[in-house]
């Protein structure tokens, strides 16, 4: 049975982190470290010796999330119980490529199988020369970042992504694009999704106007309300489900990834879902202590609550992953961005550190400067991929012994006595992963990986990582402003609201 965190389990850790040495005093004194402190699984390398962590505070961290009941919230979690307890919903994403016997996974199967049919059909027409996918949070987000990672990999019609209601992103979407050899996708789990719904007006009209009656022949929906979708117009044959036991940002795994199925076919897509598979196995079977997302996640809490940093940097030295920061803003911090506990209490501690970062070497010239030298401590999660993904094997040499250089910077620092401005402190932590390659069961592995670690990371908070109640105020009152901004009578807001608003209608 598990029991809850206590004091004695924080003072444990505080004491343990309390005498934690420097990195450069943890690697001079054990040349192991690395060795110690590294995991691999799958086409993945993991290596935590950069983070400030020593056996003994590494022990008390495992047994903490003993403690919390990890382990039984995670059997809980894939068995299908009801875990998103404020929305009363089970949290099954790895019901979508599991490939087990339970209804969930059956029914995920048969939809994926459509999917795949689907893609096949649509990528086998002539006539079919670009994709374009509205939708917006979990419905573009991971959908982008993998087809931009999977660049190499792509052998199907143009895709683009449109998600933002600025009439700007829809425009620039269609420009050079003909209406008759160009499929629309509506990515919405609702089907009323505001931005989403009037982008995809737009769109409609825009096909119709050259198709007539036959637009509805090049458009799919995705949702987990297919009638919706059907009465709006998309065949019911092109209306593939999923359902609310799938959240949006764990989605890409379902019917929401069909452009990128679209665009590298479906057996790479199935090796994306297996390179998911297999983390998830690891995820479910692994002990604590070797378990690479909850360590991830263990060391993302205790920066966060015991270290007391506010931010993750995430800086993947790939163009191809250049994406995946933002797809990761949305998992981590929509996720678990919450000041009230599974118990409906406020938490008393920091939740969610902020996640950001650019792809390397970008970043390098642009927020480094602060990484090295700033007076906040940052930690970075540095993401590598062995193989090339580029024409050029000796600019890929150069990219990753960057970042190797990097993290070594960063932990170690350069005195300087004659010039202070020219001192590193070092002693800055950073995680190193990397990939074998860039290949879709690769991508499939870190990106369940993170999953898995934004849950275990809610779980250590105390909180419910599943709901997203923090974005319905703000669209609640947009469309309560919408009449007043329209010339209709005055909205809820402030004075600033109406100066905004009175600004807004003067231009």
């Amino acid at each position: 049975m598990a029991r809850q965190a206590d004091t004695s389990d924080t003072r444990r850790i505080e004491r343990a982190a309390g005498r934690v040495p420097t990195l450069a005093e943890a690697f001079a004194a054990d040349p192991g470290r690395s060795a110690r402190f590294s995991f691999a699984h799958g086409h993945m390398w993991v290596d935590f010796s950069m983070q400030h962590l020593t056996d003994e505070l590494l022990s008390a961290l495992v047994d903490l999330a003993r403690a919390v009941g990890v382990e039984e919230k995670r059997d809980a979690m894939l068995r299908g119980d009801t875990v998103n307890v404020t929305e009363g919903r089970k949290v099954l994403h790895t019901a979508l490529r599991s490939g087990d016997s339970t209804e969930e996974a059956r029914l995920a199967a048969a939809q994926t199988k459509r999917a795949a049919e689907l893609a096949e059909r649509l990528r086998a027409d002539p006539g079919v020369r670009a994709v374009v996918n509205i939708g917006i949070g979990g419905s573009d987000l991971g959908p982008v970042m993998a087809h931009r990672a999977l660049r190499a990999h792509r052998d199907g019609p143009e895709c683009r992504f449109v998600s933002n209601i600025d009439p700007a992103d829809l425009d620039d979407a269609l420009r050079g694009l003909d209406p008759t050899t160009t499929v629309f996708v509506v990515a919405s789990k609702t089907f009323t999704t505001q931005e989403t719904m009037h982008n995809a007006e737009r769109a409609r009209e825009w096909v119709r106007s050259v198709l007539g009656d036959a637009w509805a022949t090049r458009f799919v929906a995705t949702t987990a309300e297919p009638a919706r979708a059907a009465q709006w117009g998309v065949p019911a044959d092109q209306c593939l489900e999923f359902w609310d036991w799938v959240g949006g940002r764990f989605s890409l795994a379902s019917v929401i990834g069909f452009p990128v199925m679209m665009a590298v076919g479906p057996a790479r897509f199935a090796e994306l879902l297996a390179g998911m598979r297999s983390m998830d196995t690891h995820f479910a079977a692994t002990p604590l202590a070797t378990n690479i997302p909850v360590l991830h996640a263990l060391v993302a809490w205790v920066n966060t609550t015991v270290f007391s940093r506010p931010t993750c940097a995430v800086v993947p030295y790939s163009h191809d992953l250049a994406r995946l920061p933002a797809y990761l803003q949305q998992l981590v911090m929509e996720s678990n961005g919450k000041s009230v506990g599974i118990d409906g209490h406020e938490v008393m501690h920091q939740t969610s550190p902020v996640i950001w970062g650019d792809a390397g070497t970008n970043g390098q010239h642009a927020f480094f400067q602060l990484l090295h030298q700033g007076t906040r401590v940052v930690p970075v999660d540095f993401i590598g991929v062995r193989e090339p993904t580029g024409s050029d094997g000796a600019a890929h040499d150069m990219l990753v012994v960057n970042m190797i250089a990097q993290a070594a910077a960063l932990a170690l620092g350069r005195p300087h006595a004659e010039e202070p401005h020219r001192v590193f402190p070092g002693n800055r932590p950073s995680t190193t992963i990397l990939l074998d390659d860039l290949s879709p069961r690769s991508l499939g592995e870190i990106i369940a990986m993170y999953e898995h670690s934004t849950a275990v990371q809610g779980w250590l908070f105390g909180i419910n990582s599943f709901d997203q109640f923090g974005v319905e105020l703000g669209k609640e009152l947009a469309t309560a402003l919408l009449p007043e901004v329209q010339g209709g009578q005055p909205g809820p807001g402030t004075s600033a609201t109406r100066a905004a608003v009175h600004r807004y209608r003067s231009r």
